[in-house]
């Protein structure tokens, strides 16, 4: 079984996300993992401007699966892998009323998304708290150049650093992490501020309740005249506060399922809708 998880990870690091995933302090053990296929649905018709003013927009999809996995080289170093394996978005058609005119046929766009490949290294253990550190490097691997801007990667080799804390109220069932994290971006794209925090809570020893709070604030030190692609989608000067719940249900110690909503309470120059989460996980 360990050779099979060295010989997956080691697949994940030559196909590798850029969209962030919260995975909070603690390292795996030595020959531990977790590992998850997820999805994440957006279907937005407004967006936040650079101002943060909502606006309409032709409705934009964004379908997203996802592997995302930690695997433990040894009980202070853990290797983690975020791969968005298949992207998918749609442009609705417009079309005029009363008059039935079509201003625009709609357009789709499939394929892989930009990745993320990492490691975290537990930096001290005291008592019940954790701190560690955390770098992920994204490969620009989906798409920069779509006509109509459905990117599926923004065509740039970033770096994102991460301080993380974590603490455990054992013998009560809940636990705490937070994180602060600076991403260092390229090809003109502005360099960014990163921030989360989540709590989470077990019920019965199979019912686990998480709600996270993820922040992202855009230096704005790039080209101005790089933008990104359509209605947010990998833009230039991103910024946002979001929220949301989760809740994972363990089937047998091993297998598990999980659903969650994000939604935002503010944002420049990307969507505004909720997003939902669903997942299907693996522990080792």
């Amino acid at each position: 079984m360990r050779q099979s998880s060295i010989f997956l990870i080691f697949i994940t690091s030559l196909i590798l996300m850029n969209e962030s995933v919260y995975a909070g302090a603690w390292t795996q053990k030595r020959g531990g993992g977790y590992y998850k296929i997820g999805v994440r649905v957006i279907r937005a018709d407004r967006f936040y401007e650079p101002d943060g003013n909502k606006i309409t927009i032709p409705t934009l999809g964004d379908y997203t699966t996802s592997f995302y996995g930690e695997y433990g080289l040894y009980d202070w170093l853990t290797v983690v892998a975020n791969v968005p394996f298949f992207k998918r978005i749609t442009l609705n058609e417009q079309v005029g009323r009363p008059s039935g005119f079509v201003y625009f046929e709609g357009d789709s766009k499939s394929g892989f998304g930009d990745s993320d490949i990492g490691v975290r290294v537990g930096l001290l253990r005291s008592g019940k708290s954790v701190l560690s550190t955390e770098a992920l490097f994204g490969l620009p691997i989906g798409d920069d150049s779509q006509t109509n801007g459905l990117l599926t990667g923004d065509g740039e080799f970033n770096q994102l650093l991460k301080l993380q804390f974590g603490y455990s109220f054992y013998p009560k069932p809940i636990y705490f992490t937070s994180e602060v994290g600076f991403n260092n971006r390229t090809g003109g794209y502005s360099d960014e501020f990163h921030y989360a925090a989540e709590i989470g809570y077990t019920f019965k020893n199979n019912i686990f309740v998480i709600f996270r709070i993820r922040g992202v604030e855009s230096l704005k030190n790039g080209d101005g005249a790089v933008v990104g692609g359509m209605a947010g989608l990998f833009a230039n000067n991103q910024s946002y506060l979001s929220y949301g719940p989760e809740i994972n249900y363990t089937i047998n110690n091993t297998f598990g399922i999980s659903a969650g909503i994000e939604g935002a309470t503010r944002g420049e120059n990307v969507l505004s809708a909720p997003a939902f989460l669903f997942g299907f996980f693996v522990k080792k």
